[in-house]
């Protein structure tokens, strides 16, 4: 945990430590923050939900570029037979990245990226194979894992300095279910 926090205050400042890191590189903006939604699907539980996530990223050579994703996830599984949410899911979600930019034009750009991540998983599940807090039907479970998430987007330019683009990203955890998203996103470069 302690290596991961580390790492995340790196990227961070990495992302903010200015133009001075890019100069040498000359091709555009050096940073992007981004806010984004996307629709999520959970393997183990086949739920499905809403992921909010915030992205900062900052290029560290001319297609090359390190990040900081957080995200908080809420998904659910109704059960018509039982007339109750069988599954309930909250999650909150960090991520370092690496990226590369595979196309990178005026307009537009692609890129895949992948990096370790982390989560704290708060789930209320009907199911009796899982561990956690009893109340009556439901089990409660708290827990941290640790895992890798990878993904492509591409961004389009908008407006001055503005940013809207796609994203289709999965994150494997070493317990707990896996998160595959597909989403949308906007923000602006500096």
């Amino acid at each position: 945990m302690k290596f991961f926090l580390a790492s995340a205050l790196l990227a961070v400042f990495m992302c903010i430590s200015g133009p001075s890191l890019y100069a040498q590189h000359g091709a555009g903006d050096p940073g992007a923050l981004k806010a984004g939604i996307n629709y999520v699907w959970l393997s183990d539980s086949d739920s499905q939900g809403l992921m909010f996530q915030n992205s900062l990223q900052h290029y560290v050579g001319k297609r090359l570029g390190v990040g900081v994703n957080l995200g908080l996830l809420s998904a659910k599984r109704y059960d018509d037979a039982m007339e109750i949410f069988t599954v309930q899911n909250t999650f909150y979600m960090a991520s370092l990245q690496g990226t590369f930019d595979l196309m990178q034009k005026e307009t537009v750009s692609f890129r895949i990226g992948a990096g370790p991540a982390v989560r704290h998983r708060s789930e209320i599940t009907s199911d009796e194979i899982d561990q956690g807090t009893q109340d009556g039907s439901v089990s409660h479970l708290k827990k941290t894992d640790f895992g890798f998430d990878a993904f492509i987007e591409n961004d389009f330019s908008i407006f001055r300095n503005g940013i809207a683009g796609g994203r289709i990203g999965y994150f494997y955890y070493t317990e707990g279910t896996a998160v595959l998203s597909i989403g949308l996103h906007l923000g602006f470069s500096f």
